[in-house]
């Protein structure tokens, strides 16, 4: 699997080289690990947000690959919220016993985030 991340790696330093639009690198970097790697159900971005006026802040979803994801997520709700309120990865094997957990889709088992 090392070599496998080298190459995509790689490969993505190579489509970004002259690239200044961190929208068409998100999407660039969503496509190209979703078709490398056959098993991903989802890839993809959230951008943080803080609503002016509200102390809290809250995902929005960004540039994507697979089926659909949540449009916004609360931090500190389910595991992508959880990840951007603690600031921290988040590596979850069995999303239904994680506490809180959204279901954005009922086909995800497991999340990386």
């Amino acid at each position: 699997r090392e070599r496998e991340y080298a190459e995509v790696e790689k490969r993505i330093h190579s489509l970004l080289e002259r690239e200044t639009d961190f929208v068409a690198a998100m999407a660039t970097v969503a496509c190209e690990l979703h078709h490398t790697f056959g098993h991903f159900h989802w890839t993809g971005f959230y951008r943080s947000f803080t609503e002016e006026g509200q102390g809290h802040g809250s995902l929005v979803i960004g540039p994507y690959q697979g089926s659909h994801g949540c449009l916004r997520i609360p931090f500190g709700k389910g595991v992508c919220g959880a990840a951007a309120g603690e600031r921290r990865t988040q590596l979850v094997r069995d999303v239904h016993a994680f506490p809180g957990h959204i279901a954005c889709s009922s086909e995800t088992l497991s999340e990386i985030d």
